[in-house]
């Protein structure tokens, strides 16, 4: 299994530009399935998650309003806080080392994408920062849950409504790389540059085509999640990242114009992608 070199701060927060993860989760799904860097499609992350990685899957509810989606669990524990609906409180359990705890909301209809995602954010933490959590219990740890060697992610920070950069710390610096890595694993950067380039949107941005280029935006980020089987929210916020949308201007009004002509341009665009 591929065992990326990182750099980090003395504390053992990694120090990750964005290329740096791109590349790092490139050399991930090369090991894994090599094909898923030849030919865009959905990555298997169940198998990369339990058989490439070698973790374990349980499913509960981690709360009792949905506030976090996900947890790795990095050293064996018996106190992984849980919430138990039938008798209304809160509860512990044991977890084994390398157990991803996914909250049970996510096996709900219509919220694949937001499972795909999550179980790619906890798989990031333990290629990224499981070295911070797996040592003596004696030693001090810098997160949220102080003495248990865990992380419990917020749904806040897996979809990205964090504070602003200035005011992080390294808490938020995880996260983000974590949200980054799963974005990159689940929609590698080469394969979404490769169906930009032969898009519609790259040819004709910049030009005066009469069609509106928040509509091929939008057209473009629906196709990049059907074709990842990602929400399409996480393909837009990909594609902002790597600079593909380069507005900021993404307002209602313009996304629901790019809705009421869908149809008429479908044929002529989404072909082209």
């Amino acid at each position: 299994m591929y065992n990326p070199a990182l750099r980090k701060k003395k504390n053992g927060v990694p120090v990750l530009r964005k290329e740096q993860i791109d590349d790092i989760a490139e050399c991930f799904v090369s090991d894994f399935c090599p094909n898923a860097l030849k030919v865009p499609q959905a990555i298997d992350i169940d198998s990369f998650i339990m058989n490439y990685l070698k973790l374990k899957q349980d499913f509960q509810y981690l709360s009792h309003c949905g506030i976090y989606l996900g947890m790795i669990v990095f050293n064996n524990t018996r106190k992984v806080i849980v919430y138990d609906p039938y008798k209304d409180r809160a509860e512990y359990i044991s977890a084994k080392e390398g157990t991803v705890i996914i909250d049970n909301t996510l096996l709900e209809a219509n919220q694949e994408g937001r499972y795909r995602f999550t179980m790619a954010h906890e798989g990031a933490h333990w290629i990224l920062h499981r070295h911070m959590f797996q040592r003596d219990s004696n030693q001090i740890s810098f997160f949220e849950n102080i003495n248990e060697p865990m992380i419990k992610c917020r749904s806040t920070s897996i979809e990205g409504k964090t504070k602003p950069v200035e005011f992080w710390d390294d808490n938020d610096s995880m996260e983000w790389q974590a949200n980054y890595m799963s974005s990159a694993i689940l929609m590698p950067k080469s394969m979404i540059f490769s169906l930009y380039h032969d898009s519609y949107l790259e040819k004709t941005t910049g030009e005066k085509t009469g069609i509106d280029e928040f509509f091929l935006s939008e057209v473009f980020a629906e196709n990049i999640a059907t074709i990842f089987n990602v929400s399409y929210q996480a393909a837009k916020v990909r594609l902002k990242n790597l600079g593909i949308i380069k507005t900021e201007d993404y307002n209602q009004n313009s996304f629901l114009k790019g809705r009421n002509f869908k149809n008429y341009y479908n044929n002529k665009i989404v072909n082209n992608f």
